[in-house]
Formats: structure tokens, sequence, C-alpha cells
């Protein structure tokens, strides 16, 4: 590859100008060559490359035979002209210090354009990055030092996998527009300096954001962006597509001229090519464009569009696509989110498009080194002969793992098991198959199932009774390894174990219709994983119904369309059954007279039969088709929360600033209203109430209002403000006539008329990325219970509030606090109490948190003391569910973790 000087890229000083003709337009020539030797210059044998185009974002030309053009440009269309190659197939040009491709030119008498052969460019399977909302910010020094050390990092996290080799951003590369004019040029630094620093090494195409502009009219506003990193719109071909980089931000006159230029552009280059489009701006979204880029939508379906990739609403989604065959894709900043999700970027997969969707891996930043065997546990118990899961977690985030060597020993250190597992391999899980099937339409092929990337699974067999030490090292595509882990573990003799057994149903988030988190059984303190499946998918903010002798489950897809409920055996793990569905299922499911209830985040909602999964009826909400094209506006994703009332069996959810009823039923939409106060965030409330009542409760958008509502006529009856929040994720609970609600502020109670009772602080400082989830809190014996993002749990007694009757704080394994991290320790204030803590869930003698980073942690519930904490792989940020002996715990890397109580009939001996 030729690396060429950032200063050299910049439009140069002192270079001759065009000659301007009478009509505000210059004359532009050139050669495109195949600079074999990547120096820089045609050299003799280098030959000329034939039929490729050349434009300025609106005229156009082609090279002939030898690669010659020439293009008349206008002058006056913008401040800085520029004139760029549609590189070819096999071919990138030359990149920049910043690894930026030196596809445009600044406009003079002569430009040629040297473009170096690269086999990658010509490889259909080709493995790109995709990052957005980088947001570098040079507001003050403060935010400027910030933001490079953070940017920086995540450009040497990206360069760490030798597989990759281009990064495409999409958009609010910088922060541009909120900055005074002397520091805007120092924003677009901070973005080239990191990728210098971090030494990419490889392509980084970017695209424009709204962040991105200056003021002024649209020429104005533009030239930073064009100064710095090139045209607003272009395009180029690689891997036997096109691919188009569009401008659909918040001025609307641009799409005029870019729809011209791409009509042109499309009948030159994507001929019998799939295509992929990036902007900023999901054509989801009815801000920004909306309808006026519709012209831009219909064009584009004249062609093979395969994937639409965005950025800008800060959510991690992976979608069904405006086009046939297409995904959209939001990817969440690498800033922060709104989903309750670490920073994060994507890798993407393009191999075998034929008949499937793109797909890819989701990349959390700042997750580095993270390893653990999770199964079998340190100081776990095990039936004998009973097969025991073998589940191996290694992530980071740059490096990808490949395989874990497993070696197992017996007490006299004979190796009995030994296995090279491999990390995401493919599975075979069984059960029922329902292949997704639009509204009308036929089913889809099934995606093969895999583990998800982080995992590598396996089961052990034939272990006799005795004491076990397990060896596990894991490698990473380049052979380098995770540190080494061992655990010590135990096959119990012939009945010493009790078989964990089910108790009440865990029907929907909160356990009851009060939504108190509160188990009427208690697994205790000392659990084993008695079986584990792993979706290949993600878990963020959802959790597993317990129902009818099954664990049931959605998954948030964040690389790939493929979402899933599934539904699991309780007792043995196996697949009872799995449904395909369109769009993120982003909350806990709803089990209710033999139906399960979700919602996904393209506003469709979903009964499904919990027998076998197939849907029974679904609703779609804003959705509006023209041609072949639809336009999936709908916002829903929350959980469905169904009430038997006295008007019969109603289901309610919120799509995005209303709140819906449906009958539970039949699907019929029996009224809606306007929810109060709703942020631009996520929401994730369930509906509560007091159990019989027809009045309900629930928590607007991000935890903005507490509102009570009708369910027999779906209206409003009060409405209370909380908070401002777009990072919360709360429901409200009840518990006796007390309604408790949770925001970024804290613990707030009302009585069921709406007036305060009592209100306790909870911090929510803490040194993480994202930011963390803002949870439920659970009530038991009137108490609240309450997992801080600050890295405490507290015990909180209504009669005395501002007092905590306990507060623990559930601390960093060894070397995983953000302040053993020198890059973002000099950012912390203050060392933090611990890893973010979510969901709790109180029992008679235990309240069990989540932790952002992959613990199970439980504590006394009448002291607070740690009891027990279990390192389950990924971040441990879903909801919890308790029945009988049994815990079901969701992590980030799609894993379903079944614990169960250890019961035993007599005593065994200490490891």
């Amino acid at each position: 590859m030729i690396i060429c000087s950032v200063a050299a890229a910049a439009l140069v000083l002192g270079a001759s100008p065009p000659t301007v003709q009478a009509a505000n337009t210059a004359d532009v020539e050139g050669v495109v060559y195949a600079d074999t030797n990547g120096n820089g210059k045609q050299d003799e044998g280098e030959r000329g490359l034939g039929g490729v185009s050349i434009s300025d974002g609106a005229a156009w030309a082609t090279t002939d035979n030898a690669g010659r053009y020439t293009i008349t440009v206008d002058v006056a269309r913008r401040e800085s002209d520029l004139v760029y190659v549609v590189s070819p197939d096999g071919y990138t040009p030359p990149l920049r210090e910043d690894f930026v491709p030196r596809y445009f030119r600044p406009v003079a008498p002569t430009v040629d354009f040297p473009l170096v052969p690269d086999a990658r460019a010509a490889d259909p399977a080709e493995k790109w990055q995709m990052v957005s909302d980088t947001e570098t910010d040079n507001r003050s020094d403060q935010s400027s030092e910030h933001t490079l050390d953070q940017w920086t990092s995540q450009v040497r996290a990206m360069a760490e996998d030798p597989a990759a080799s281009l990064t495409i951003a999409t958009g609010d590369l910088t922060v541009t527009d909120y900055t005074t004019a002397s520091r805007r040029q120092g924003s677009y630094d901070i973005l080239r300096t990191g990728l210098v620093s971090g030494k990419l090494g490889h392509a980084f195409y970017p695209v424009m954001g709204n962040h991105d502009f200056s003021e002024g009219a649209y020429t104005a506003s533009v030239e930073l962006f064009r100064r710095n990193l090139g045209p607003e719109w272009y395009s180029f071909n690689r891997n036997g597509r096109h691919h188009v980089v569009l401008e659909n931000n918040y001025d609307t006159g641009s799409l005029v001229p870019q729809l011209a230029w791409l009509r042109e552009d499309l009948r030159r280059n994507a001929v019998g090519k799939q295509v992929f489009v990036f902007a900023h701006r999901s054509l989801f979204t009815q801000w920004g464009p909306g309808s006026a880029i519709q012209p831009i939508v219909d064009e584009l379906a004249k062609y093979d569009v395969r994937m639409f990739a965005a950025g800008h609403n800060q959510q991690a989604e992976f979608r069904r696509g405006a086009f046939p065959r297409s995904v959209e894709i939001n990817n969440i900043g690498a800033t922060y989110g709104i989903d309750g999700v670490r920073p994060s970027y994507k890798v993407l997969d393009f191999t075998d498009l034929n008949d499937r969707y793109v797909t890819g891996q989701h990349h959390q930043f700042t997750v580095r080194d993270d390893m653990a065997v999770v199964s079998p546990a340190q100081a776990s118990v095990h039936e004998p002969f009973a097969k025991i899961p073998l589940d191996v977690y290694a992530e980071d985030d740059g490096r990808i793992p490949a395989r874990a060597s497993v070696r197992i020993r017996n007490a006299w250190g004979w190796t009995v098991w030994q296995r090279d597992l491999t990390f995401g391999s493919a599975s075979e899980p069984g059960g029922k198959v329902n292949c997704y099937t639009p509204p009308g339409g036929s089913p889809e092929p099934c995606p093969k199932p895999r583990d998800n990337w982080t995992m590598a699974r396996s089961e052990i067999a034939g272990l006799f009774p005795g004491t076990y030490r397990v060896d596990v090292i894991a490698h990473d595509t380049a052979g380098k390894s995770w540190p080494a882990a061992r655990n010590t573990f135990r096959v119990a003799p012939p009945f010493a174990l009790h078989k964990p057994k089910a108790g009440a149903d865990w029907a929907r988030q909160g356990g009851d219709e009060q939504g108190r988190s509160a188990a009427s059984s208690d697994p205790g303190a000392v659990l084993d994983q008695r079986w584990s499946a792993n979706t290949g998918q993600n878990f963020t903010l959802n959790g597993a119904a317990i129902a009818g002798g099954k664990a049931i489950v959605t998954t948030q897809a964040f690389a790939s369309p493929y979402n899933q409920v599934i539904a699991y055996d309780l007792r043995t793990g196996k697949t009872a059954w799995r449904t395909y569905v369109d769009g993120d299922a982003e909350s806990f499911p709803t089990v209710h007279g033999n139906t399960v209830y979700l919602t996904t985040g393209v506003g469709r909602v979903y009964a499904l039969d919990a027998n076998d999964g197939h849907v029974t009826w679904e609703s779609i909400e804003n959705e509006q088709k023209i041609g072949t094209t639809v336009r999936r506006y709908g916002r829903a994703g929350g959980p469905v929360s169904v009430f038997d009332t006295s008007a019969g069996r109603v289901a309610v959810y919120q799509q995005w600033n209303q709140i819906i009823c449906r009958d539970a039923t039949t699907g019929t939409k029996r009224g809606a209203f306007r929810a109060d106060e709703v942020g631009w965030g996520e929401f994730h409330s369930t509906a509560v109430r007091v159990p019989g009542s027809d009045s309900a409760y629930l928590n607007s958008g991000a935890g903005n209002a507490l509102i009570r509502m009708n369910l027999t006529t779906c209206a409003r009856e009060s409405s209370v403000s909380l908070s401002k929040d777009i990072y919360a994720h709360p429901s409200p609970v009840i518990t006796g006539n007390t309604v408790v609600s949770v925001s970024q502020q804290g613990v707030v109670a009302h009585d069921t008329a709406g007036k305060q009772l009592w209100s306790a602080t909870v911090p929510t400082t803490n040194c993480e990325p994202g930011p963390p989830p803002i949870t439920t809190p659970a009530v038991y014996d009137n108490m609240v219970y309450v997992a801080g993002i600050d890295g405490k749990v507290r015990a909180v007694n209504p009669a005395a509030p501002n007092t905590p009757a306990w507060e623990t704080a559930v601390g960093y394994p060894p070397g995983r606090s953000p302040m053993d991290d020198p890059a973002r320790a000099k950012y912390c204030s203050a060392r933090p109490a611990g890893a973010p803590a979510m969901h709790p869930l109180a029992t008679a003698t235990t309240v069990y948190v989540g932790t952002w980073d992959g613990r199970l942690i439980a504590l006394d519930r009448r002291t607070g003391k740690i009891r027990s904490e279990y390192k389950l792989g990924g971040g441990l940020t879903s909801a919890l569910s308790v029945s009988g002996d049994w815990l079901i715990a969701l992590t980030t890397d799609g894993t379903v973790h079944a614990l169960a109580s250890r019961r035993t009939l007599y005593p065994l001996p200490p490891l």
C-alpha cells in the first residue's frame, strides 16, 4: 500500500489553478492508471485503466482505453473544488497518512489518479469494519484531550484484527456544529490524528453526519468536511459490488442534485451488481430528510441494494431493510448510546449473499482481554456421569478468538478429557423451527445456527465422582493467547444432589403484575450451572419468561437480521422451538394464557403459541410501502403487558410516543393515547397494577413520566413528570398502595393518586462508557432494593429513605477496573465502587444482581453481605428470572445460563 502524508492530502497551497472559463467552469484532465509499484507515478509498463468514471459530484467523465479523461467542472458549485475517481474492482487508491483513500483531489489543470492493485478489493468476502458517531470534540481543551485519547484507543482496537482491510465511518465523525468557529478545524485534527496514532493500517472511508456541518448555507456548511475528508457524496467499486455514500442530513436541498448524480452513478456502475449504500441517517426514521429522500429510495430500488448502513440513532440494530433482500444497519456510537450497550462497532460478513443477508459481529469497545471458563465454574458441583456444560468465553475489543485448548485432569493429575474448541462454531439446537414469514408472504430460508463469536462450547460426559481441574487457553486468529484460566470442580457421588425443581411461573418482567421482582421460591446463594444454550445473537435488556416448564427468551441480533424467540425445556435445556421475527426483540417476553407476547424495534407486535412458537397474530405500526420498498417508521421494542380486566384480556405496549392497547386474543386495536414527556431514547417499561384493578401504571419513554391509565378504555387517568433521561430503562413497581419509580435522579415513590411520598438519591457517577442502563428496583417485604450504575446495591427502607438500610459495593475482578487502564483512569474523578449493577431480584434470603462486567452476584438480603458471585461471560444486563430451584440469567454474548440451587442430601467435603 502507498501512504501519503496528511498534509499532502489537504488542499495544496500553491498548486496551479485550473483555467476558469467564462461560465465558471474549468477543464480538468488526467490519467487513471494501475500503480503496480505503489510509488505514485505512472512508470513504464503501468497501464492506464479504461472505462473508469470520474466525477465532481455533478459532472461526469469516462476514461478512454489509455486511462485518459477530461471533465468540465463548475467551480462555483463549492468553495473547495474536488474531482474524484470511482475506483474499479480490485484496486484501492493510495492511502493518506491518516488512511483516508486518495480517491479525490483538488481541481487543477492536470489530476492523475494512481490506483494500487489490491487482491482484497476484488474479494467478495473481504472483511470490513463499520464505526459511527465518533464525535471527536474540540469544544474545550478538556474535551479535546479526552476524545483524542478515546478515539486513538478505539482505532488501536480496530487495528488489532489483521483480517480487516477497510473501515467505513457512518457520520458524526466530529462535533463541528456545536463548536466555535476558531476551534472547528481542531475536531477534524483529532479525528485524523487518532487514525494516525492508532495505526489503523487500512482504508478509512468517511460519511458526513449532521454534527460534521458548519453554519451557513449548504456550500459553506460542508466546506470543512470537504477540506479534510473529501466530497460529501461519492462512490466506489469493490468486491464485485458498487458502494454509494450519500449525505442525507438536515438540509434536504442537497437531495435534488444528489439524485441527479446518483442516477448517473448507478447507470454507469451498478448494473448487474449488488449495491451497498452508506449514509448517516436511517431510512427508518421520520426525522432528518424523512419523505424527501423517497425519490432517492425509488432510484436505488431499480438496483440490487443489499445493505443500507447508517448511524445517528445511537442504537445497535440490524434489520430487514427498505429493499428486497437488504439489511438496514444502525451502528451505536463510538462515544455513547441509548440502548444500554457499550460503545461498539461492527465487523461485517459479506460471504454468500445469494441466499442470505449481510451479517457480522458486534464488537464492544473497552472490553479487553476478558476471558472466563464459565462452566465448569470454580468450586462447582455436578452430577455423576451427567453432561457438564463446557462454556469458554473470550472477548476483546480488537482481537477475535479462534480456538480454546481445554484439558481436564483428575485429582492425580492424569488427563481425562482434552479438546480444541472453535469459537463461534456451527450448532444444531434441534426443536421445531419457524422461519421468518412476512405477513401474507412465503417463509424465508432459515439461517444456519451458530454460537456467538465470543463463545466456545461443548459438553463433558462420563466423569466419575471426584475432584477435577480444568485448564483453558484461548487463542486469537493471529495466534496470540488470552491469560490462561483454571477452575477446580467436583463430580458428586451418586444421589448426593437433589434434582432441581421448577416452581411458580415467572411469566413477565418483574415476575408478577406488580413488577416486584420478588420470588416466592429461594434458590439461595450457592448455584451451579446445569445447562446452557447459545443463541448466536445478543441479549441486552431482555430476559427469560418461565412458564409451562419452558424458559422462553427473545434475542437482540446486533449483527444480523435473524432475531429470534426461543423456548427451552427448563429441566434439560433442549430447544423446544425457535421462531424468527422481524426486528430486534429488545425486551423481556410475556407469557399469558399459553401465548407469548413481544414487540420489536420496527413496530411489530407478535403473539406466538407457547406450545410450538407459531404466530397466532401480528400487528404492524406505521409501516409505509411504496413500490417495492418499505419504510418501517414504527418504533416499538418494549415489553407487552397483558391483563385480564373487566372488559376482557388486554395487551398494552408503547410505540414511541403512544401507549397502545390491543385485544390480547385477536390483536384488534382497542385504543391509544399520546405518551407524556417522551424523550429521545428507548422504552422498556412494563405496565403494572394492583391485582384485580382496571388501572395500570407505566413509565413513558426512558422513565420520563409515570402514567396511570385505564385498561378498559385505554385512556390516561393521570401523569406525573419524573425526569428528562434518555439513558434509563426502568419500569414502575407496586408495593401495597405505593408506586416506586427509578431514574437517573434516584428512587421516588408516589401513592396511587400520584402524590409523592418519598424519594432517595442514587448516584449515577461511574467511569464506564455506554452509559450503562438504569434498571428497575426489586421490592420484598416493603424493602426496596436498587442496583446502581455507580457499582453499589442499596436497600432502601421507605420509612427512612434518606439513609440506605445497607449499601454494598460490588467491586471489580482483579485488573478489570477502569482505574487499571491508564487511558481511562485519568478521566475518572474518583475510584468507582464497582461495575455498574442492574436488575435486582429478591428472595427470602438473597438479592441477586447482574453486573456490566458479566457477574451474577448474590447478596444476603438482610445485611447486604456478598455471599457468592459467578462470572458468566459477557455483561449481565438482562433481567433475571427465578422459578423454584432455577435461576435464568442471560449475558450479552447470547448465552442462556440455567443455574440451579445446590441442595445436597449429605455434606460434601471441601475441595
